[in-house]
C-alpha cells in the first residue's frame, strides 16, 4: 500500500536492456568471423582449440588430439580409406591414390551446431558420387554412412542422403586454401558438404559405406 519510489523509470529500464543485449552481441558476434575480429568474441565458445595463423587458421570444434586421434594412424603409410558399395564391392585408397582421381574444389563455410561459423574455405578433393562410382554406383548415388577414426563421441559416424551424395560441391576434401588439411582439420581426408551442420563434415574419414540406410 506504500510502495518505496521508483529507482529506475521505465526508459532507464529500457537503456539498461537495450545495452546488455548490445554488449552481449558485441562479445559473441565474432565467433563468425575469421582472423582478428574472432577474438572480440569474449563470451562465445570458439569451437575447441585455436589453430594458428595461415591457411588453416580458421575455426574448429574439436582438434585432433582431444578426439584421440593417433598420428600413427594417419601418416600416409598406414592410412586406407574404405568404400564399400554396390553388393559389397570395396575398395582400399590411401592418399596418393585418392589424388591421382580426379580433384575438384569447393568454396564452402562450416556451420557449427555449437553456434560458429566460417567465412567460405576453399577446399579441394574427391567428389563423394565419384566415390560412389568406383563401388558400382556410376548411375545415381545412393545415400553413404560415414565413419570417422575418431572412436568415441556421438558425431564419429554420420550419415548423408543421396541428393547430398550427388551434389558436385560435397567433396571428400584432402586440401583447404591451397594446402594439406591439418590434423586438426580432418587430415588425411574429411567430408564437406554444403548446407549441412559442421557435425556432418566428418574429419579423419575412416570409412564409406554406400547404399540405402
Amino acid at each position: 500500500p506504500n510502495p518505496a519510489p521508483p529507482t529506475v523509470s521505465r526508459r532507464g529500464a529500457l537503456w539498461f536492456v537495450g545495452s546488455g543485449s548490445l554488449l552481449l552481441f558485441v562479445t559473441t558476434a565474432g565467433q563468425n568471423f575469421d582472423g582478428v575480429l574472432r577474438r572480440t568474441a569474449l563470451l562465445a565458445p570458439h569451437g575447441g582449440g585455436e589453430p594458428a595463423s595461415g591457411p588453416g587458421g580458421f575455426q574448429i570444434n574439436k582438434t585432433a588430439a582431444y578426439a584421440g586421434i593417433d598420428p600413427g594412424e594417419t601418416s600416409e603409410e598406414a592410412w586406407r580409406l574404405v568404400v564399400v558399395g554396390r553388393a559389397g564391392r570395396t575398395v582400399r585408397l590411401g592418399r596418393a591414390e585418392l589424388l591421382r582421381l580426379p580433384l575438384h574444389s569447393s568454396a564452402l563455410p562450416i556451420a557449427c551446431v555449437e553456434g560458429w561459423s566460417t567465412s567460405d574455405q576453399w577446399w579441394r578433393g574427391v567428389r563423394l558420387r565419384d566415390l560412389a562410382a568406383l563401388v558400382g554406383y556410376e548411375d545415381a548415388p545412393p545415400d553413404v554412412f560415414v565413419e570417422s577414426l575418431q572412436r568415441h563421441g556421438a558425431f564419429r559416424r554420420a550419415a548423408l542422403r543421396a541428393n547430398q551424395v550427388a551434389d558436385p560441391r560435397s567433396l571428400l576434401a584432402l586440401f583447404v586454401n591451397g594446402e594439406d588439411l591439418s590434423p586438426d582439420h580432418g587430415y588425411p581426408a574429411r567430408v564437406i558438404v554444403p548446407a549441412a551442420p559442421g557435425v556432418l563434415n566428418t574429419k579423419w574419414v575412416a570409412r564409406l559405406t554406400f547404399g540405402d540406410l
